[in-house]
């Protein structure tokens, strides 16, 4: 979610440690709660909401090997640089952390037996995963020199800018081709005129309010924006053409205000391309 900078997840995580304390004659493996043993406190550290599927509870092998198992489903943050929208890649992060803990008493590796893997069938509605990895990592307390022991799963997705296309920008190109017509109505039928460009005007403005409410609130522009603004400029030149056309009919200045006309409708498709090329290319 563009708007709200997060992305859900569905994922399982298991932990394996040893802990001689918790040795027993067996002869199977035994369940204990979490809370009842020493554990290494994992935390996501950029977790919004999560629902746990198992409970809190681990298998202790008769040699004090503990495995704990947590299938989670949730929203985690993440920080999305929009400039490149909607041609824009992104990579989101899951970051696994021990909390708690002196630092060097947790290590976190990978597991050999049970290595960190992304389910074939994986489906983003509007996005391609391109790459993952999934490996140890530091997570260092702003202010200070302490970090905590991590595990990090990173996917690297590019978005699908095909719905874009053809549920903004073609819309959008409709918009401005209607703002076009004005072109090809003699300068001297200035109602006419005039209702199509003011229709066309409002259509864009309300079409921008429905288009914004799907992208976060950022301080910059990205190519849709340049895009829509220029669309925009586009759409009020044509209004501007038409009043000056009009002005110019009503002045007696006729074949002036039809020669504005015929020349705008070589100018306006040309600057379209420029805004196109430059904004979207």
């Amino acid at each position: 979610s563009g708007a709200e900078q997060n992305f859900t997840a569905n994922f399982a995580w298991a932990a394996r440690w040893k802990d001689e304390r918790l040795a027993h004659e067996g002869p199977g493996s035994k369940t204990v709660s979490l809370d009842e043993i020493w554990n290494p406190r994992l935390q996501f550290i950029n977790q919004q909401r999560l629902q746990k599927t198992f409970p809190e509870k681990a298998l202790v092998s008769p040699q004090g090997e503990v495995r704990a198992v947590q299938r989670v489903w949730g929203q985690f943050t993440q920080p999305l640089i929009l400039h490149d929208f909607p041609y824009d890649r992104q990579r989101m992060n899951i970051d696994l952390i021990g909390t708690m803990h002196e630092p060097g008493t947790v290590v976190f590796v990978q597991d050999p037996d049970y290595p960190s893997n992304v389910s074939d069938s994986l489906s983003v509605s509007d996005w391609t995963l391109k790459s993952w990895t999934a490996e140890p990592v530091e997570h260092f307390i702003s202010g200070t020199d302490r970090s905590n022991p991590g595990f990090n799963l990173s996917l690297n997705v590019t978005r699908r800018h095909r719905y874009h296309l053809v549920n903004i920008i073609l819309p959008l190109l409709m918009i401005i081709g209607m703002s076009w017509v004005v072109f090809f109505i003699h300068p001297k039928n200035a109602n006419p005129r005039i209702s199509v460009s003011v229709t066309s005007m409002l259509t864009l403005i309300a079409y921008r309010f429905a288009v914004g409410a799907s992208l976060p609130k950022i301080g910059y522009l990205t190519r849709m924006d340049w895009f829509i603004l220029g669309a925009s400029v586009l759409v009020l030149a044509s209004l501007l053409e038409v009043v000056a056309t009009s002005y110019l009919a009503e002045n007696n200045k006729v074949d002036l205000a039809v020669k504005l006309n015929r020349r705008s409708r070589v100018v306006a498709p040309l600057a379209l391309a420029l805004i196109t090329w430059f904004s979207l290319m």
